[in-house]
């Protein structure tokens, strides 16, 4: 998924963007079951299950590729920040999406987190 969205991504603005909709792409699933990964991760530490470790790497996975979009985007003091700030959304998302059933809901927080990349981004550029 991530070398497709590297492929496709014209930019690292297109390829954060990718990773927002995410949540569209798969909000019947989320609506049922939640994050995935997230899910996983926390179904493994209750059971201190030695595969934990594993499932937090995924996460480190797309903490990594957010990281170097923002680099990319000239965030570099800042680029771990707003990688991290992405992935607690959009796990925030996913949890209260399936607690509520609510695709009005994901469709509400993907674009509020578009406009904050947007923001960003157009503050970045003024402030240079």
């Amino acid at each position: 998924m991530l070398d497709r969205w590297e492929l496709d991504g014209k930019t690292p603005e297109d390829r954060i963007r990718s990773f927002i909709r995410i949540l569209i792409t798969n909000k019947d699933d989320i609506k049922r079951y939640g994050c995935p990964v997230g899910t996983l991760r926390t179904e493994l530490a209750k059971l201190d299950h030695v595969s934990k470790g594993e499932a937090t790497k995924l996460f480190a996975l797309f903490q990594a590729w957010l990281r170097r979009q923002f680099e990319h985007l000239g965030f570099s003091e800042n680029a771990d920040m707003f990688a991290l700030h992405l992935l607690a959304r959009s796990q925030g998302v996913s949890t209260l999406a399936n607690a509520f059933n609510d695709e009005h809901f994901i469709n509400q927080e993907v674009k509020l987190m578009e406009e904050w990349l947007s923001h960003i981004i157009d503050a970045a550029i003024h402030t240079t």
